[in-house]
């Protein structure tokens, strides 16, 4: 089996995880939203998510990641940085060439985690505005493929 995973942590944009969730799974893809915990997880802007897998037992699927969706804001949390489970993960995922999407470029460039994603050549930004929609559903159809 072959996952979408979305990386999810406190304060991440909730609105753009529901979107690349609903996108992608109305088109038939595998997706899996992934906390650290498995535990409830509010956004920022306050919406509370509630992850499909942990990041424990994500960990033995991420070499069959296509793609790891990563809906990050400038308050990026350090918790993420500082977990090795979360940099074994992103590795394996880069092992299997999976594509990464990310947000907010200027943001996640200052943090250690993201510079091997940021080196791939398989990293896509998604637009911050109300475009991710559209953004979304094209990388649907390109995953679908």
């Amino acid at each position: 089996m072959v996952y979408v995973f979305v990386l999810w942590s406190e304060g991440f944009d909730e609105k753009v995880a529901s979107v690349f969730v609903t996108e992608l799974r109305d088109a038939g893809l595998l997706v899996k939203m992934v906390g650290l915990t498995t535990q409830h997880t509010g956004g920022s802007h306050g919406l509370i998510l509630v992850p499909d897998l942990s990041l424990d037992q994500a960990l033995p699927l991420a070499s069959n990641t296509r793609c790891l969706i990563i809906p990050a804001v400038s308050g990026w949390s350090n918790r993420l940085n500082n977990d090795p489970r979360v940099h074994k993960f992103i590795e394996q995922a880069i092992s299997n060439h999976a594509i990464f999407v990310v947000g907010q470029q200027n943001a996640i460039l200052q943090i250690d985690l993201m510079q091997p994603i940021l080196a791939g050549e398989n990293v896509i930004v998604y637009p911050d505005d109300e475009q991710v929609i559209t953004f979304a559903r094209r990388l649907a159809r390109r995953l679908s493929r």
